[in-house]
């Protein structure tokens, strides 16, 4: 392994970003530490540039303001794996979010080599060198770091370059590098929204929210933004205080009681006792707002108005179309239009228009035409 340099003074980190600037390439890793708390807590950020491997104590230098520079440098492409929830964490603790942006993970998808391929597969795959078991136990806030720690830190960003340059390689033969960049800024784009934020992005946090009846749907939605603004007041993970089984359950209930609460699918007594009670409150409150006169509807979730009927033909024709195009190509067909895609193709679909016109990039190309083709048929 190269030198690894530990980086824990304001000066020392902003010394390390003027050099990094003139590499072509930059590798990006975290360390965190996220189970009970509402947003993940930044111990560390792992660093590859211009031949060099850092490691910056973001316990020490709490909000590394001067990586924002080298995030936002448009010459340099930033290298993650798997990278959606180093995304959301870094660019909370720095204002910007690492662009322009290659994650292996998405690129291996498209070389097919699989999906959700782990950086160690990835990284024996195709170097041949194979990892040290994870530090899945490390406390990344303690200080000093052990140096296994510390070597298994930097060992994850250490081979990012080549497995990046490999990859590129074979997307290029392939023709599809700009599929996996394409889909790598999407990536960055939803991880950057990760946290509480905007309304629509809370609300998608919930999947099965669009398909609720329309009055359980209201109320589902009260509830999400409850619990959202709750769970960032208690500082609270939102599985512990109420797991999207329990909301969808409580939204869908005509009436439950304190005793019948702890029957409902996702309630644990030791996580959850504590916030039933507010729960009855906030669910009483949901249904007031969902029976108010004048309750608009949610137009982000709400169904083209096509007969359902045609609507689940014409979902099944979409389906069959993907995989049997994911097929020619050798590629899950959950890669090309994954199911929440084609929800969202069928919701803005108003039975006339092409079923195909939300799509952008390259599968409006790769897909388009036999989309519509399949509906027209």
């Amino acid at each position: 392994m190269k030198p690894v340099t530990w980086i824990d003074r304001a000066e020392a980190l902003e010394a390390a970003v003027a050099r990094w600037l003139a590499a072509p390439e930059v590798a990006l890793d975290t360390e965190f530490v996220f189970e009970r708390t509402f947003r993940a807590r930044l111990g560390l950020v792992q660093v590859a540039a211009g031949g060099e491997i850092a490691l910056v104590d973001a316990v020490a230098i709490p909000g590394p303001g001067a990586l924002r520079a080298l995030f936002e440098a448009p010459g340099a492409r930033k290298l993650l794996h798997a990278g959606a929830g180093d995304v959301e964490v870094l660019s909370r603790a720095t204002g910007a979010v690492p662009r322009p942006l290659l994650d292996t993970q998405i690129a291996a998808a498209f070389a097919g080599l699989g999906p959700a391929l782990s950086y160690a597969a990835l990284v024996e795959t195709l170097t041949g060198v194979v990892l040290a078991k994870h530090e899945t136990r490390t406390d990344w806030l303690r200080r000093p770091l052990a140096p296994e720690q510390l070597r298994y830190a930097a060992e994850d960003v250490e081979h990012l370059p080549a497995v990046a340059a490999e990859l590129e390689r074979r997307l290029v033969a392939l023709g599809r590098l700009e599929w996996a960049l394409e889909d790598s800024q999407a990536m960055a784009a939803s991880g950057a929204e990760g946290g509480a934020g905007e309304e629509e992005s809370v609300l998608r946090r919930l999947r099965s929210l669009d398909r609720l009846p329309p009055r359980a749907r209201r109320v589902a939605r009260a509830l999400v933004l409850w619990r959202e603004r709750e769970a960032e007041r208690l500082d609270l993970a939102r599985p512990f205080l109420l797991r999207d089984e329990t909301l969808v359950a409580l939204a869908r209930r005509p009436d439950v009681t304190v005793t019948e609460l702890a029957k409902l699918p996702g309630y644990d007594r030791r996580r959850h006792a504590a916030h039933a009670a507010r729960w009855l409150e906030a669910l009483a409150a949901a249904r007031d707002e969902a029976e108010r006169d004048g309750a608009p509807p949610e137009p982000a979730f709400e169904r083209p108005r096509v007969p359902l009927e045609r609507l689940k033909r014409v979902g099944h024709a979409l389906a069959e179309t993907v995989a049997r195009r994911a097929a020619e190509l050798g590629l899950p067909p959950e890669l090309l239009l994954s199911r929440r895609q084609r929800d969202r193709l069928l919701r803005a679909w108003n039975g006339s228009a092409p079923v195909s016109a939300p799509l952008t990039g390259f599968r409006r190309a790769l897909l388009g035409a036999d989309l519509d083709s399949s509906v027209a048929d």
